[in-house]
């Protein structure tokens, strides 16, 4: 199985990477922004047809959430267009693609997990882009001519680059106080999770749109506070309101994803996120 990862030196891309490395028979091409900039029709149809892969992995895009209210066409340009055009790349290459999107396609007003099949309800900017790479995606594979898998996670974090354990870990060991929202909902998830997920997914056949994330739910401060106290550190994070915490972007309070459908597919449950956080943490202080 041979695999090209755009975004590859970020921090899921760079899991994929690492994944498919670890795994008989695989292989996986990663070019740099640089050698293949997404929101370049003719260089993403010059890279893929030359690397001729049998699944594109998209992992790029624009993903600063409060930085899109202030540039929406950017954030189109990257996520919709991008997206729109690695699609149709792999498309003419004869090759299945995986579209990353995201649990913030959701408004979080439903109050119990998320179904694939639930309709989109994106609240800013950033959202409205990832959803309009959903939709540019399956646009551009047509229907049922291209293996298509998009799968929809968040809550992030991992090896590959700066990411919010890091933020709470280093803040916290200067001294720093932290001010951490407490009433948004969601699942905490590993990227390495996420990656040998979906190369299982891909093994067994699975198409459309599929919830990959870690098991259990947590808000952001019982997040930060585990992180915390994982770490060996006593200064637990203040939990503030979305309201009061002012971000510039809105973000939905609940996005849980329901793993149900993955989990049969796989024939196991997704690991809990306290387990994968600890794991995660053992090796981080190890490496």
């Amino acid at each position: 199985m041979k695999l090209l990862v755009t975004g590859g030196a970020g921090l899921l891309g760079s899991e994929f990477v690492r994944a498919a490395h670890q795994r008989d028979g695989w292989d996986v091409e990663a070019p740099s922004r640089t050698e293949m900039d997404i929101t370049d029709a003719s260089a993403c149809a010059r890279v893929v047809a030359a690397a001729s892969p049998d699944w594109v992995i998209h992992c790029a895009g624009f993903t600063k959430v409060d930085p899109a209210e202030s540039e929406p066409d950017e954030a189109m340009r990257v996520n919709r267009d991008g997206s729109a055009n690695v699609a149709h790349a792999a498309a003419a290459a004869g090759a299945g693609i995986v579209h990353v999107s995201t649990d913030y396609v959701f408004d979080g007003r439903k109050g119990k997990p998320y179904l694939s099949e639930d309709p989109v309800s994106p609240l800013g900017a950033y959202a409205r882009s990832k959803v309009a790479a959903e939709e540019a995606v399956l646009a551009s594979v047509g229907a049922g001519r291209t293996p298509c898998l998009i799968v929809r996670t968040g809550w992030l974090y991992g090896h590959g680059r700066r990411d919010f354990v890091d933020l709470v870990l280093d803040r916290t060991a200067a001294g720093e106080s932290l001010r951490i929202v407490n009433d948004q909902w969601g699942r905490p998830t590993w990227t390495r999770n996420v990656a040998r997920t979906v190369l299982d997914l891909i093994e067994a056949g699975v198409r459309g749109v599929v919830n990959v994330s870690d098991g259990g739910t947590a808000t952001w401060h019982a997040f930060a506070t585990a992180i915390v106290e994982a770490g060996g550190l006593r200064d637990v994070p203040e939990g503030v309101s979305s309201r009061d915490y002012g971000a510039p972007a809105e973000r939905p309070l609940y996005t849980v994803l329901d793993l149900a459908a993955t989990e049969g597919e796989l024939g196991r449950e997704m690991m809990p996120w306290r387990e994968a956080l600890s794991t995660y943490l053992d090796e981080r202080s190890s490496a």
